[in-house]
């Protein structure tokens, strides 16, 4: 029994003294001895673990391309991944000092052999660990695209006419008792430039809001729906097809109960039923609001505070002139007569922009003549003066091709706060705007060309959707009025009624016509427009056009027929027959087969 005992206790000991002892010296003799085998499992491991890498970093720049942000995790992930590897890398690369000999290469460097091996086993460890992760929940999360007003800064310019007002807004939209605010002022001094300066800075103080929407041009929009839209896609909200307006107000409304929001309505006009939107007054949201008007503010949105926008003194009109104009206006003779045209602009952004870009590169012979011209408008009234300014620039456009793209834009503009590239493209082929080319991929670079020296002109703006350009809408005005007068174009503005159809005179000569639908009388049986060049009606998809069947008899000379946007009848007018020298036909329906039997003899 004593022995048993004893016994027992020896083995024990021994075991410990084994575990303390043999085992940790059978180890150290594996790293020697497993040294090969080692450093090739680390080689296999890292390589495995470089294409797990390879694969989510592709994943990762798919998600990018499509907009979204990537997890957390995710570039935690692929920064540990891509240290561990470099490491190895590095220490793999450091492995021929193992195979320094000792005693004059008679025996391999065991201190080295033992060293690296043990490093290799515990580098494995590692990166079969990062391994083993390489597979997530998810890649990316949808996120609220950001305005392109918030990474482009080039349009503000922080007078102190500007800045303070902008201060006096960021007061306000801390103040709780204040939930609706107004900016007011002329067209063209510079409203819509200093609220996106507002979206900026609400943006960045993250303790301030935690959703903030701008919406651009709000007039443009044909109704409160498309308003509602507008401000439930900014705010990556779904919008679902047959959704009600109520039931779209209500999950708005809901979405922003709990939240500290601003939204940010630029260029109102008319009232905006804000409880229909799904904006009722709430104590975490508030709005602001531009206007031309004051009475439109406080009488008709019912706002707390008014904040007006003057135009530009004399001093910061100079500054924004000489640095639009540029070097030229540093030589002493034409500075003198630039900052007499400068004074000219009366500090209207819109027209200091516009007037000195289109005289950067001019002579002092050319300055001197934009002076006589522009003095001539002194008489005017402030906003002739204004349109008769943007018509000089117009005028300095040295290309055809320049203008008439200018008077096409206004055109589609008229009704809508941007127009589509690709619209610009079909329309701009379809009239034989672009010249000598040859193939589509000519006329888009001619376009794309065309678009980027207008914009260099300031008579066209970045849109914040690429695919789109906009137009400041004193210079939309100037176009159509252009248009009108010299080329008897008939428009119609947002807002505007056509009550009835011009008289024979004017429809004869007539070259283009562009208007809702939803805002004209009734067709004649025929529509004698034989100089019409382009016929484009706009229209929501359940406006139902009724085009009687002789419309088009007398519109031989037209090139682009574009009627993409309106429900018509079962099948297409037969008088489209007459239509020899139509060059662009866009009459697309939604989830609809339209019969195009009855255009016998169509070319």
């Amino acid at each position: 029994m004593v022995m048993e005992f004893l016994l027992a206790i020896g083995t024990g000991i021994v075991g410990k003294i084994a575990e303390y002892t043999v085992e940790p010296v059978i180890r150290q003799v594996g790293y020697i001895i497993c040294y090969n085998r080692n450093l090739k499992k680390l080689q296999s491991q890292v390589g495995d673990l470089g294409d797990a890498r390879l694969r989510v970093w592709h994943a990762v720049e798919t998600e990018k391309r499509k907009g979204k942000q990537i997890e957390t995790d995710v570039h935690k992930w692929l920064s540990k991944v891509e240290t561990i590897t470099g490491e190895a890398n590095d220490f793999l690369k450091a492995e021929h000092q193992a195979k320094i000999k000792c005693l004059h290469g008679f025996c391999p460097n065991l201190k080295h052999r033992h060293q690296l091996s043990r490093k290799s086993t515990k580098l494995v460890q590692e990166v079969v660990e990062l391994f083993g992760k390489k597979d997530f929940a998810n890649i990316a999360y949808d996120v609220s695209p950001e305005e392109v007003c918030v990474i482009s800064t080039k349009d503000y310019e922080a007078f102190d006419s500007r800045t303070s007002v902008v201060k006096k807004i960021m007061d306000e939209l801390r103040n709780s008792d204040t939930d609706i605010i107004g900016v007011y002022g002329i067209g063209g001094v510079g409203k819509t430039t200093l609220v996106k300066e507002v979206y900026r800075q609400a943006i960045k103080d993250k303790k301030l809001f935690d959703d903030v929407v701008i919406i651009v041009d709000v007039k443009q929009i044909s109704d409160l729906e498309g308003i509602q839209k507008k401000i439930v896609d900014k705010l990556g909200m779904d919008i679902v097809g047959d959704e009600s307006i109520d039931r779209r107000a209500r999950r708005l409304c809901d979405r922003l109960k709990d939240k500290r929001a601003l939204i940010i309505l630029d260029d109102v006009v008319e009232r905006i039923d804000l409880e229909v939107v799904g904006l009722p007054r709430l104590v975490t949201s508030k709005i602001l609001l531009t206007s031309r008007s004051r009475q439109v503010l406080s009488v008709e949105m019912h706002t707390q505070k008014e904040f007006q926008l003057h135009a530009l003194d004399e001093k910061e009109t100079w500054s924004l002139f000489a640095k639009m104009a540029g070097d030229v206006v540093k030589n002493p003779n034409i500075r003198t007569v630039a900052t007499k045209v400068a004074e000219k602009c009366g500090g209207l952004p819109v027209l200091v922009v516009t007037v000195a870009s289109a005289l950067k590169k001019s002579t002092l012979n050319a300055w001197k003549d934009a002076l006589r011209r522009l003095q001539k408008f002194d008489k005017e009234g402030f906003t002739e003066k204004a349109y008769l300014a943007l018509e000089w620039s117009y005028n300095q456009l040295d290309e055809a091709e320049l203008k008439s793209l200018f008077l096409l834009c206004g055109l589609l503009l008229g009704f809508s706060e941007s127009a589509f590239f690709d619209d610009l493209l079909r329309y701009g082929m379809g009239l034989g705007l672009f010249q000598s080319v040859e193939t589509m991929e000519e006329a888009r670079n001619a376009l794309h060309s065309l678009l980027e020296k207008l914009k260099d002109s300031c008579l066209l703006v970045d849109s914040d959707d690429i695919k789109r350009t906009r137009m400041h809408d004193l210079v939309r005005d100037v176009a159509n009025r252009i248009a009108s007068r010299d080329h008897h174009a008939l428009s119609l503005a947002h807002g505007n009624e056509l009550r009835e159809w011009p008289n024979k005179e004017f429809l004869k000569k007539c070259t283009a016509i562009s208007f809702p639908y939803r805002n004209i009388p009734k067709f004649p049986d025929v529509l004698e427009c034989p100089e019409l060049k382009i016929f484009y009606l706009w229209g929501g998809d359940h406006d139902i056009l009724e085009i009687p069947c002789n419309l088009f008899q007398d519109m031989e000379n037209l090139k682009v027929l574009d009627l993409t946007k309106l429900c018509i009848g079962p099948s297409l007018p037969p008088s489209l027959r007459f239509l020899r020298n139509l060059q662009t036909l866009v009459v697309a329906q939604r989830n609809r087969t339209i019969d195009s039997s009855t255009i016998t003899g169509f070319d």
